[in-house]
């Protein structure tokens, strides 16, 4: 169905003139009598009689109007909804996000995404990168935004570089170690572990508490002799307080954690997860110079 003669049988219902129709359509009043002729030898139905008084809708021509109208509706609202979705700003997303920096950075972009883009439907699956590949490889996400140590040879997968995230050894701010002003392995060793799943700490632990809820790591760091490996910056308001140290340890230089958005290769994103890498993107990266 033609849209645009669907208006121009609108406009015409709506003035009761073809002239002012014509005018209201940005078409000629002849371009316009023919695109309805066209409609109503297509259909055998007759929509307007035109005598001396003007225009008047017959009652074939009220039933199409009202049908003209509903479609022409249902087109408007396809068109905003694409325009939105071209936007990044309609749709729904869905992407995979390391525990670590979902702590750091959903929080944020979840306010963010739903302020600039009510409409947008947003979907986060938070586990480590490895365990995020299946959902990635039968398309329930678009991407994954975490570390790459375990997922750097899957095959079928793009893998960018987004940023470097500081790691740090870090303890309650009363803690035996936090009086030393350096610590050593076998200083570590002698302290349970706080630590994500699939982490090691490379130390024989005293014992170890296994969650892949950052928020509870902390809260169990705080509260017990745990050590803790996680990013400053997730510990930020602790350190300044005082309330979390973090160590210096002998020949146990931590390496930044690389941050990456993973992919399928060859695979588009969305406008909307476009959106969200970038923002990510921004979230990681602040927190990596913060």
């Amino acid at each position: 169905m033609d849209i645009t003669r669907l208006r121009h049988i609108a406009a015409v219902a709506d003035t009761l003139s073809f002239s002012r129709a014509a005018e209201q359509q940005n078409i000629t009043q002849p371009a316009l009598s023919r695109s309805i002729a066209a409609f109503e030898a297509r259909h055998s139905l007759k929509l307007f009689d035109r005598g001396r008084g003007g225009v008047t809708v017959t009652p074939a021509g009220e039933f199409v109007v009202g049908e003209a109208r509903a479609l022409i509706r249902a087109s408007d609202e396809f068109a905003r909804n694409v325009r939105l979705y071209a936007q990044g700003a309609a749709g729904r997303v869905a992407f995979g996000i390391g525990p670590l920096l979902a702590s750091l950075v959903l929080p944020g972009l979840g306010s963010r995404l739903l302020a600039a883009s009510p409409s947008l439907e947003i979907a986060t699956l938070i586990k480590p990168a490895v365990d995020l590949l299946p959902d990635l490889y039968d398309d329930s996400i678009e991407m994954i935004i975490g570390t790459d140590w375990q997922v750097a040879d899957a095959s079928g997968i793009a893998i960018e570089e987004i940023a470097l995230l500081d790691l740090a050894h870090v303890v309650r701010g009363d803690h035996p170690l936090a009086r030393l002003d350096q610590v050593t392995p076998e200083d570590l060793a002698a302290y349970p572990a706080a630590r994500p799943v699939g982490m090691t700490t490379g130390k024989a632990d005293a014992g170890a508490f296994i969650c892949d809820n950052f928020h509870i790591l902390r809260e169990t760091a705080l509260a017990t002799d745990c050590t803790w490996i996680t990013a400053p910056a997730f510990v930020r308001q602790e350190l300044a307080e005082g309330r979390m140290k973090a160590l210096a340890v002998e020949g146990r230089a931590l390496a930044k954690s690389r941050i990456c958005m993973i992919t399928l290769a060859g695979r588009t994103r969305s406008p909307a997860a476009r959106i969200v890498a970038d923002l990510v993107q921004q979230a990681v990266r602040g927190c990596a110079r913060g």
